[in-house]
């Protein structure tokens, strides 16, 4: 008698860019996934549905439900989508999907049409996608342009305002609580006040922020950024100016960024209803920023002067860039006339914001963490020791992204003795599958003795005087000229930054990750240890 042969286990993955209800929304498209599911034979487990509403397709990387799915590839057979589209509107995630379940071994289909993912007209469609998404922006950006040209609103209007329902679409208008604030800054400012004390003020007095965004749990908070921007916006004297930048989305992090748009192509617009102070009040603010910024060798919009607009002067210090609060997690940076280092959000921003107080000279700060670095970091037995847990880890993970045959068996003989096992315990015949399981476990036992013994053996020993050249290297560029310390900080640190936080006992502790990079080649024909990693919050420097 033939054994019947397993029914393909589908998962199935909805997403719509709004989390409003229609007739493609997420859980109208795996409705119809079921439907392409129940007849092509394929069963769907309730826990490998994916829905997700109000996410952009524009990136995998902000999709943890598409992502979820992937992480559990060894879990099914086929993945299924109402259309393309809603796995990938970018032709890098279209290849790096196709890559990944050719990998495995696994595809994936579009109820719509029962196009497989690998098929020319899909790739097609993919490359369709990417151009939508092209024209879309084009087409929104002119419709916002039309919209402006009309005298309504193009998204959030700037502190000050609130936007109210007018024939043909919403219209900016005075919001009168903030413009208050608004000429009380500029009447502030024109008095002789520091920005930092207005921004001081304002954040002891409650008075909400504009845009507030939360950082660590914080309130959000008023900045001396936020009141320089706003002194130099050209609609509270009542000249309407758009179009002056443009947010472009990293593909690879999710987040936007900011970019300054060419001023010819700014559109102004005259626009006395709007004013909240008066011309001349506002000429007067210009003519005093540009006095202070000369005063502070600073140009009218924030950056030192002799930089381009949007870079900063390059940082001559060790440790400047690299440090952060580790009580609010805004910047620690060299303050007070540059000779201490200190929290910029609790300098500007107030002790009502952040409380870490700490100003640390420069000596101090750049001579613990050097000591601090060469005698707990740049040590060889410590270095070795992390070689060998780092080892430990690799060999009981995938070495590459495709995996061996043995791997591949291996995965599926747990799979089947797991299932085995939970048959049997709702079945209550344990017995019955007894000498299945058997051959299985020792076919597992195999398997892993065999991935075991083509591991390589490393002698540690052997690593040590490499090891020792490297640390002497980065000691050496760490005491070296401020060019060659800050690069090799970037080596050990990578995007992260150190933290400095008050401690009862030293007065301040500097705490983080390093790593360090070490090429090791094995048996496995790659560099299966890149880097050793260490650091945490506990103790520190």
């Amino acid at each position: 008698m033939t054994e019947a042969r397993p029914r393909a286990r589908c998962a199935i993955y909805a997403r719509m860019s709004t989390d409003k209800q229609s007739d493609t929304s997420p859980a109208d498209q795996v409705a119809r996934c079921r439907e392409f599911a129940k007849m092509r034979g394929w069963v769907v487990p309730e826990d490998l549905i994916a829905m997700e509403a109000g996410v952009s397709g524009a990136s995998r990387h902000n999709r943890p439900g598409l992502l979820g799915l992937i992480h559990r590839i060894d879990d099914w057979d086929v993945l299924l989508c109402f259309d393309f589209s809603r796995l990938t509107r970018n032709v890098e995630d279209h290849g790096w999907l196709l890559n990944r379940l050719r990998a495995e071994k696994r595809t994936a289909y579009e109820a719509t049409t029962g196009l497989e993912l690998s098929n020319l007209g899909a790739q097609v469609g993919g490359v369709m996608n990417a151009e939508y998404l092209d024209r879309l922006r084009a087409f929104t950006h002119n419709g916002l342009l039309r919209r402006v040209e009309r005298g309504f609103a193009a998204g959030s209007p700037p502190y000050g305002y609130r936007t109210e329902e007018a024939s043909g679409g919403r219209r900016i208008v005075i919001h009168e609580e903030q413009s208050k604030v608004v000429r009380s800054l500029f009447r502030m400012f024109l008095e002789g006040k520091s920005l930092r004390s207005i921004t001081h003020r304002l954040n002891e007095g409650g008075v909400p922020a504009p845009r507030p965004r939360a950082m660590w749990g914080r309130r959000p908070s008023w900045s001396v950024t936020a009141l320089r921007s706003m002194l130099t916006n050209p609609v509270y004297r009542g000249v309407y100016v758009w179009n002056r930048s443009e947010w472009v989305k990293d593909h690879e992090t999710g987040r936007r960024r900011r970019h300054e748009r060419p001023e010819s192509e700014w559109l102004r617009r005259d626009a006395p209803e709007l004013a909240i102070v008066d011309v001349e009040t506002w000429q007067e603010a210009q003519e005093e920023l540009r006095r202070r910024a000369t005063r502070f060798g600073r140009a009218q919009d924030g950056t030192f002067r002799g930089s381009a607009r949007g870079h900063r002067v390059r940082a001559k210090h060790l440790l400047s860039g690299f440090l952060e609060c580790g009580v609010c997690g805004g910047g620690f940076f060299r303050a007070w006339s540059n000779r201490f280092y200190a929290c910029g959000w609790h300098r500007d921003r107030g002790p009502l914001v952040c409380s870490n107080d700490l100003r640390i000279s420069q000596q101090e700060l750049e001579t613990r963490f050097l000591r601090g670095v060469q005698e707990q970091i740049l040590v060889p037995d410590l270095v070795l020791y992390a070689v060998e847990k780092a080892l430990d880890l690799a060999r009981v993970r995938t070495t590459d992204g495709s995996t061996s045959t043995d791997r591949e068996r291996l995965a599926e003989v747990e799979r089947q003795i797991e299932h085995l096992v939970r048959l049997a315990a709702q079945l209550g015949h344990l017995e019955a599958h007894g000498r299945v399981l058997g051959e299985l476990e020792r076919e597992r036992q195999e398997l892993r003795s065999r991935l075991q013994r083509s591991m390589p053996a490393v002698d540690l020993e052997a690593l040590r005087e490499p090891i020792k050249r490297t640390l002497s290297d980065l000691g050496a560029w760490l005491v070296g000229t401020p060019e060659q310390g800050r690069a090799a900080l970037r080596a050990l640190l990578g995007d992260r930054r150190l933290r400095v936080g008050p401690d009862s006992e030293r007065g301040f502790r500097i705490y983080g990750e390093l790593e360090i990079a070490l090429e090791l080649q094995t048996a496995w024909d790659r560099e299966d240890l890149q880097a050793v990693r260490f650091g945490g919050s506990g103790g520190g420097i």
